[in-house]
C-alpha cells in the first residue's frame, strides 16, 4: 500500500469515527461546545497524517486553545475555573496532543515502512530514509508530471561538510546521519521525499511547492541542522532549485541521480 492511500483510509476512517461520536452526543443533549471539540479532531487527524509531527503538534495547539476559549463563558458564569472545566481542558489536550504529536510521529515512520515492503531496497540502511536509487525514480516521475501537466515541485539539496563526520567511530557518525535524517523527516510534511545520496548528500523533493516555497524551506532545514549537530555556518550548504525557473538545473539533477543502466537488482 502506498502511504498516500493510506492517508485516505486514515483521514476517511477516522472522520467518519468523529462525525458517529458527535452524533451520538447531540442525542444525548445538545453540547455544542463539545461537539465543536470533537470535530477539531478531524483537522488535528489531517494535519497529523499529511504534516507529520510539527503539523500534528500545530493542529492540537491551535484545537486545544479554540476549546479553551469555547469554554470562558462557563467560567465566567461559574466566576472562575472549577475542577470540571480543568478537567475537560486537560482531556481535551491530551487527546488532541495523542492524536496530532503521537499519530504524527508514527505516520512519518510508517511512510517509510511502507516503501521498505514495497520494496526492500528502497531504504537506505544508515539513514532510514530513502536511498538514491529510490528517490531517483520519484524525482523523475515528479519532472515527468511537470512536463505533462505544470505542477510545480521544489528540490533542496542538504550538504554536510566531510569534517563533522569522517574522524568518528562508523556508529557515532551513523548516529549523527540518522539524527539529521530524523529532524529532516519530520521538520517537512509528509508528501514530501526524502532522500540520501550515495555521495552523502540527501535531498528533499516538494511537490506543488514553487522556487519561493523551496527558499523558504531550505533555509529552515539548513539552519535547524547546524544547531542540531552544532556545526559551523559553512559546514552545512542548502542548493534550492525550483520549477519553472531552474527547469534546466532540476532536468540536470535528475539525471545524474538516475542509476546507471543494467544496474537495477533483479527482481523475482
Amino acid at each position: 500500500m502506498k502511504y498516500s492511500r493510506f492517508a485516505q483510509l486514515v483521514v476517511g476512517v477516522g472522520t467518519v469515527a468523529v462525525l458517529a461520536t458527535v452524533f451520538l452526543s447531540l442525542r444525548r443533549g445538545p453540547i455544542v461546545e463539545e461537539a465543536i471539540a470533537q470535530l477539531m479532531l478531524i483537522g488535528v487527524l489531517i494535519g497529523a497524517v499529511y504534516w507529520g509531527r510539527n503539523g500534528g503538534f500545530v493542529a492540537a495547539v491551535v484545537a486545544t486553545v479554540t476549546y479553551a476559549m469555547l469554554r470562558i463563558p462557563m467560567v465566567a458564569d461559574a466566576q472562575g475555573l472549577t475542577g470540571t472545566v480543568a478537567t475537560l481542558v486537560v482531556i481535551r489536550m491530551v487527546t488532541y496532543a495523542l492524536v496530532g504529536v503521537v499519530g504524527g510521529e508514527v505516520c512519518g515512520r510508517i511512510k517509510y515502512v511502507f516503501a521498505a515492503l514495497e520494496n526492500s531496497s528502497a531504504i537506505d540502511e544508515w539513514t532510514r530514509v530513502y536511498n538514491q536509487r529510490y528517490i531517483a525514480r520519484i524525482m523523475q516521475a515528479t519532472l515527468a508530471q511537470y512536463r505533462r501537466y505544470e505542477t510545480p515541485f521544489s528540490a533542496v539539496v542538504i550538504s554536510l561538510a566531510p569534517g563533522i563526520t569522517e574522524n568518528l567511530r562508523p556508529s557515532k557518525a551513523r548516529s549523527i546521519l540518522r539524527a539529521v535524517a530524523s529532524h529532516i523527516r519530520n521538520d517537512v510534511r509528509l508528501v514530501d521525499e526524502v532522500g540520501r545520496l550515495d555521495d552523502g548528500r540527501f535531498i528533499v523533493l516538494l511537490p506543488s511547492t514553487p522556487r519561493a516555497g523551496g527558499v523558504i524551506a531550505a533555509e529552515r532545514l539548513r539552519s535547524a541542522i547546524r544547531d542540531l549537530i552544532g556545526a559551523k555556518e559553512e559546514s552545512v550548504v542548502a542548493a534550492v532549485w525550483g520549477t519553472p525557473d531552474d527547469i534546466g538545473e532540476l532536468e540536470t539533477l535528475t539525471e545524474s541521480v538516475q542509476p546507471p543502466l543494467g544496474s537495477e537488482p533483479a527482481t523475482a
